[in-house]
């Protein structure tokens, strides 16, 4: 399978773990071409669990954050610009701004867990919260296609939680998938 990000990954992932991701990268490939768009984020969403539970997925690079930020490393970026496949490092204590984003996104917690807020525009710079999760290891959603999908990632906790991110597009070419930023109504 093509698209890998450097040789340094085929090297450190175990041959298990690789088939794993190429199988998904295969099926998730398959539902982009095969599906109506609308319906693609919660489709790979329920196709997250078969990765997000295989041991050793991610690479000690692919693991890691920056010093005072989260992590947003390139595990696979499709060579059809089709979609892109990130690991997110959170520390504990960590959250994003509050944003949006311009393609469709689904992801799943791979490692202990994350908070995500939802949030309702007031106008088009300050919106108000609606609703919480709390998405533990294993837990899979996706953001709903061509509708306002505005949210805040944060790790609550006291240790370390990684989430895998599969989104629309190539985030190499892209940039991140973000659209707009919003501040809270006080």
């Amino acid at each position: 399978m093509h698209g890998l990000i450097d040789s340094e990954i085929i090297t450190k992932r175990s041959v298990l773990a690789q088939h794993a991701l190429d199988e998904f990268c295969r099926e998730t490939s398959l539902i982009i071409q095969t599906t109506v768009e609308t319906d693609v984020p919660t489709r790979i969403a329920e196709l997250l669990p078969k990765l997000v539970h295989v041991p050793n997925l991610l690479t000690e690079k692919e693991c890691t954050a920056p010093n005072g930020g989260y992590g947003r490393n390139n595990v696979y970026i499709c060579p059809t610009n089709a979609f892109s496949i990130l690991s997110m490092v959170w520390p504990a204590g960590i959250e994003t701004p509050i944003h949006d984003h311009r393609d469709w996104c689904a992801l799943g917690v791979y490692e202990g867990e994350i908070e995500e807020c939802y949030f309702t525009n007031r106008d088009p710079d300050v919106v108000e919260r609606t609703s919480l999760s709390v998405h533990k290891k294993g837990n899979c959603n996706a953001l709903p296609w061509g509708a306002p999908n505005i949210h805040r990632i944060a790790n609550r906790t006291g240790y370390r939680a990684i989430s895998i991110h599969v989104y629309g597009g190539n985030c190499e070419r892209q940039g991140p998938n973000v659209d707009s930023f919003y501040s809270l109504d006080n």
